[in-house]
């Protein structure tokens, strides 16, 4: 009897999960018009990328039509939802979170510089610095170039997107680090233990503007395509 009961209350539940996630009209109708915001406010804070947003938004609103002369609400809230996913998902999503992304990873390098206070830190801080100064010239001179059409913008966008997750790693490694030496340093000395032996310096890697292959950081060219590894005091004379 116990049994049996349990199974009535989960299969409520479900029914009541399943509800709660069921698509409407009206509610895709809602995301519909955030959406068209979100696509808005992208293409005024990206010009460079107007012109594949209005590709992307042109296949949203093709499909959004389509899905309203479905006569079955159900049906029609289904195909709704794949139209907003055209304009929610994709590239869109992507470059809707570089802003965040390029934001977080400025803070980092502030952090890894100022926290990094021994010798092994500091030389893991200035490499990762670097490399994540040229990353972020070269993203932002992607983000105002911008892409022509939609099949581009993926392509820019993911490669973006890459090399701001690879900067932020190696920024990440190196505030770790200097976060633990500073922790053991802190640590009162156990009587008769014998002293740690230092904590060894973050690796450190860069990533090939050329192909996207990551390379450990005593890499002078990629061994992957050939391509000589960026000279960062020169990026910064560009500026």
């Amino acid at each position: 009897m116990l049994a049996s009961k349990r199974l009535v209350a989960m299969a409520l539940g479900a029914a009541m999960f399943a509800g709660a996630c069921k698509k409407t009209v009206e509610g895709e109708n809602k995301a519909w018009e955030r959406n068209l915001q979100h696509v808005q406010e992208l293409t005024a804070l990206y010009p460079g990328f107007a012109g594949a947003l209005t590709e992307q938004r042109k296949k949203a609103e093709d499909a959004m039509t389509a899905a309203k002369t479905v006569s079955d609400p159900e049906q029609s809230a289904k195909k709704m939802a794949e139209a907003n996913s055209l304009l929610a998902g994709g590239f869109v999503s992507t470059l809707g979170e570089l802003d965040g992304k390029t934001r977080t990873l400025r803070e980092k390098l502030v952090t890894a510089s100022t926290e990094a206070e021994h010798a092994s830190d500091q030389a893991g801080a200035k490499a990762a610095t670097d490399d994540a100064q040229r990353i972020l010239k070269n993203v932002d001179e992607q983000l105002k170039t911008g892409a022509p059409d939609a099949v581009t913008a993926a392509v820019v966008v993911r490669k973006i997107d890459g090399d701001l997750s690879t900067a932020t790693a190696n920024l990440n490694r190196v505030i770790d680090a200097a976060a633990k030496r500073k922790q053991a340093a802190t640590k009162p000395a156990t009587p008769g233990a014998s002293n740690a032996p230092p904590a060894p310096p973050p690796k450190v890697t860069w990533k090939c503007t050329y192909c996207g292959h990551v390379n450990e950081d005593s890499d002078k060219k990629c061994p992957n395509c050939g391509a000589p590894r960026p000279d960062p005091a020169a990026a910064k004379k560009k500026r």
